[in-house]
C-alpha cells in the first residue's frame, strides 16, 4: 500500500535544556494523494441502521426531530444503499429489517408512524441495529449504526464502560457507530463516548436542519478513507516527559490516543507537550508511532519517527520565530484542554473557578479568528444556558485537537479564519456553534481590540 508521511513540527526549531516551561510540537500523519488509477466514486454504498429512541423522555419535539432526521437520511440514500429502522424504549422493535432504499416512501411511512413509549434500553436498541447489519458487512460497503437519542439510558445495560467496550468491539469488525444527541438535557458523555469508541461522529442539534451537513461530511470521509482506526502513541526520550495535549480528564493514559479515519490527501493531527530535563539527548527528544487498519482490515504500524533539535541558549531561543500555522494548531489544542477543565468544574458546580479559567482563555493574545468567535459564543451561552454551554464545549473539543485537516500546513491559518477546511475529497466545516447548522448559527462577533490611545491622537 502507499505509505503515509509522519511529521513532527516543533513550535521552535531549537530547545532549552531544563527549561521551566514546557515546549510543544505538532505531530501529523499525512495521507498520500489518491493514485491516478483510484476508482473515483461519490461514495461507497451504505448499509445504515437508524436506531431511534422512542422512550418517554423523547416525547414531543425530540422524537419529532429524530423522525425528521431519519426521513432526511432516507431521502438522501441511493438505490444501491440499504437501510434498517430500529426503535426502542424498554423494548426493542425492528420497524424495518435491512432493505434496499429504492422504496423510500414505504420506509418513510414506517418512520412517521413511530410513537413515544416507556423506559430507555439504549444498549439493546443499539445492539439490535448492529445485528441488522452484521450478516451483510462487506469490504466494499459502509456499515454504520446511527443512534438518535437523548442518551438517558435507564433500563438494561446502563454502565457507560460496558457500552463503550461493546461499541469498540463491533467497530473492530467494520460496523461503526455515530450518535445524534437530541433534546435539551441529552447525555453527552454517553453519546459522545459511543461515537468515539465506534469510530463514528458525534453530533447534536435542536432542529433537523442542524444535522444535514453532518451526515454529508461523515460519509464523505468514510468513502475516501485511506486508513481507519488510526491511533497515535508518543514516548519522550531520556529525561523528557511527553504527553498528548487534550482529553486529559477522560483519558487514563495521555500518551496514546485514537484519531479516527484518515482520508486520502488529508492529515490527522495531535499536539505533544514536552518537559525537557537536564540530561535530555538532542537527537532523540521524542518518538512517535502510529497504528491503523487498512480498508481490508489489515493492522499496520508506521514509525517510529524521532524528533531531534539543536540545543540553544536563552537568547537564541527567544529569537526563534515559531511557524504561524503550527502555532495556530498548538494553541487550539491547548484551548481544547482548558475547556475540558472548565466543563469539569461546571459539572462539579465550581462556578467561580470555571469562570476564572474561562476568563484566562479569553485573555489569550494568540487566538485564531475562529477560536475568538468560538470563545465569544461560549461566553454568551454560559450566561444564557449553562447546560448547553457544557455540551458545546464537549462537542467542540474534537474539532480543535484531532480533526482531519488540509494536507498542506501552509495556508492553515487562512483556512481556519474562513472556518472551512477542504481538499478535493472532503469538506470539514469548523462551525462556531457545534449544535447548529452553518445556516442557523449566529455567533456573537468578538469585541474589537481596545485602542491603547483611547481615541486620542
Amino acid at each position: 500500500m502507499s505509505q503515509p508521511t509522519i511529521e513532527i513540527l516543533p513550535l521552535k526549531k531549537g530547545f532549552l535544556r531544563a527549561a521551566a516551561d514546557a515546549t510543544h510540537a505538532l505531530v501529523r500523519i499525512v495521507a498520500p494523494e489518491k493514485p491516478a488509477d483510484f476508482e473515483v466514486t461519490p461514495r461507497s454504498p451504505l448499509d445504515i441502521a437508524l436506531v431511534i429512541d422512542r422512550s418517554g423522555s423523547m416525547s414531543g419535539k425530540p422524537l419529532e426531530t429524530a423522525k425528521e432526521c431519519a426521513i432526511r437520511i432516507v431521502n438522501g440514500l441511493r438505490p444501491e444503499d440499504r437501510v434498517a429502522i430500529v426503535t426502542f424504549d424498554d423494548e426493542v422493535s425492528v420497524v424495518q429489517a435491512l432493505t434496499s432504499a429504492i422504496d423510500a416512501q414505504k420506509i418513510i411511512s414506517e418512520i412517521k408512524g413511530i410513537a413515544s413509549g416507556g423506559s430507555t434500553d439504549l444498549f439493546a436498541g443499539w445492539e439490535e441495529g448492529a445485528k441488522q447489519l452484521a450478516p451483510f458487512t462487506k469490504k466494499d460497503r459502509i456499515a454504520r449504526v446511527i443512534l438518535l437519542s437523548d442518551g438517558q439510558a435507564n433500563h438494561g445495560i446502563i454502565d457507560e464502560k460496558q457500552i463503550f467496550e461493546r461499541v469498540t468491539k463491533i467497530a473492530g469488525v467494520g460496523i461503526t457507530t455515530s450518535t445524534i444527541g437530541l433534546g435539551h438535557g441529552f447525555n453527552e458523555s454517553l453519546l459522545s463516548g459511543m461515537a468515539k469508541c465506534g469510530e463514528g461522529v458525534a453530533n447534536f442539534g435542536q432542529e433537523a436542519d442542524d444535522l444535514d451537513e453532518a451526515f454529508e461530511q461523515q460519509f464523505a470521509i468514510l468513502s475516501n478513507s485511506f486508513l481507519r482506526q488510526v491511533e497515535i502513541k508518543v514516548q519522550g526520550g531520556s529525561d523528557v516527559k511527553a504527553r498528548l495535549v487534550g482529553e486529559i480528564i477522560e483519558d487514563s493514559v495521555s500518551r496514546v490516543r485514537k484519531l479516527g479515519t484518515l482520508p486520502w490527501g488529508a492529515s490527522l493531527v495531535a499536539v505533544v507537550e514536552m518537559q525537557i530535563g537536564q540530561n535530555a539527548k538532542s537527537d532523540e527528544l521524542l518518538a512517535v508511532n502510529f497504528w491503523a487498519q487498512t480498508k481490508d482490515g489489515e493492522v499496520v504500524k508506521f514509525g517510529p519517527q524521532i524528533l531531534s533539535l539543536p540545543e540553544v541558549d536563552l537568547a537564541a531561543y527567544a529569537s526563534l520565530v515559531p511557524d504561524a500555522s503550527v502555532a495556530a494548531a498548538i494553541t487550539e489544542a491547548i484551548i481544547s484542554e482548558k475547556l475540558e477543565y472548565v466543563e469539569d468544574l461546571l459539572r462539579r458546580r465550581k462556578h467561580k473557578e470555571a469562570k476564572a479559567l474561562f476568563a484566562e482563555i479569553e485573555s489569550r493574545t494568540d487566538l485564531t479568528s475562529w477560536a475568538q468567535q468560538k470563545i465569544a459564543y461560549l461566553k454568551n451561552l454560559l450566561d444564557d444556558d449553562m447546560i448547553m454551554a457544557m455540551k458545546e464545549m464537549r462537542y467542540s473539543r474534537a474539532d480543535m485537537i484531532r480533526s482531519a485537516k488540509a494536507r498542506e500546513m501552509r495556508g492553515f491559518v487562512q483556512q481556519v479564519n474562513k472556518c472551512v477546511m477542504e481538499d478535493e475529497s472532503v469538506v470539514i466545516r469548523r462551525k462556531i456553534a457545534a449544535g447548529r447548522s452553518v445556516k442557523r448559527q449566529t455567533p456573537t462577533t468578538p469585541p474589537a481590540t481596545p485602542d491603547p490611545t483611547n481615541g486620542q491622537a
